[in-house]
This record gives C-alpha cells, structure tokens and sequence, in this order.
C-alpha cells in the first residue's frame, strides 16, 4: 500500500525495435520526497497537481509565442481563420496577440531524466478574431529559463476540455473533484 500511495511512473523510451518495451516502457519509482508534501496531490501514476504551481509571468515571451505560431503554421484544413497567421513574421504575430494571451494550469509530472516534478502543462489561450483558441504545452526549465514546448495541436476554446473528459485537472481540483490521497 505505501509504494502504490507514492509511486509515480514515466514512460522512457525505447529504441530496440525487437524489445517489448518498444517505443516505450513505464518506469515506477518512489515519489513519496514529493506525495508526502501537502502541496502535491496525486492524480495518477503519471500526473500530480501542484497547489503551489509558479505562475507564467510572461505571456507575450518569443518561448510561447513561437510555440503557439508552429502549431498555427501546421495547420492544413482545420481553422481555416487563422489561414492569414500562417507564416507570419514572428515580431508581427507578437505585436498582434499581445495581451490577448491567457493560460490555464493543467498538471505537472515528473521528469524522465532527474525523477523531479519538473515538467508543468499549461493551455495557453490566444483571442483572434473574436475567438477564443487553445494550445496545451508542456513548461520545462532549462539553465533558469523556461521554455515551452506545444504538445497536440490547437483547439478551440473548451475543446481540450471535452476531448480530455476522462482526465483529472487543476480546474477538478479547485472544483473538490480530487481526492487528495492524504
């Protein structure tokens, strides 16, 4: 019982085609150092909510920014309004979404290498147009700086949410949906 209430897992890659493991394997290892703290609770073995998550200072950053214009630029047929961003010189798309940037905090998990809880999901939110669209990206840091990485593409305003019905959040946090396994 105690090694399933702090066990956490990532998944870490696997190259030898001909192992079993192949592309992945799930690595479980104690978290009790963090599950015994009051600031994280457990959602499952691979995700944890930090109560005390460290906000994004700043939205309009070329880390975000360009991230949320790669996934943009990827678009085929979907979202044809955000057609004319394709492409856009990166200062030119900044000027235009300044401080019409948002975000949300998701959940954390740990990170494959250092077995820390590292790694914060965010959906970052950007209007246009009067719409509102929705990128999820993971926060690393990197030699004291964040950098974030986009992760499944952009939805529109809510959309991660209904496609990720099943899947525990900060928000079902704040809402008391989560039990705290303390």
């Amino acid at each position: 019982m105690y090694m399933q209430k702090y066990q956490m897992a990532v998944n870490v890659s696997v190259y030898d085609e001909k192992s079993i493991d192949f592309p992945s394997k799930k690595v479980v290892f104690d978290a009790s150092e963090w599950l015994k703290n009051p600031q994280y609770i457990k959602v499952n073995d691979f995700f944890l909510i930090n109560k005390k998550i460290n906000p994004i200072e700043d939205l309009n950053t070329i880390y975000i920014t360009t991230e949320l214009q790669f996934e943009i630029d990827k678009l085929e047929s979907d979202f044809p309004e955000l057609r004319k961003l394709r492409n856009m010189d990166a200062l030119e798309f900044s000027d235009l979404i300044e401080n019409k940037i948002s975000y949300e905090y998701i959940y954390s998990q740990f990170d494959q290498k250092s077995l820390k809880p590292e790694q914060d999901v965010f959906l970052i939110s950007f209007l246009y147009n009067g719409n509102k669209y929705e990128v999820e990206m993971i926060r690393k840091i990197c030699n004291g700086t964040y950098l974030y990485t986009s992760l499944s593409g952009i939805y529109k305003e809510g959309e991660w949410y209904k496609s990720n019905m099943n899947f525990l959040t900060y928000r079902d946090y704040l809402a008391g949906k989560i039990d705290s396994y303390k």
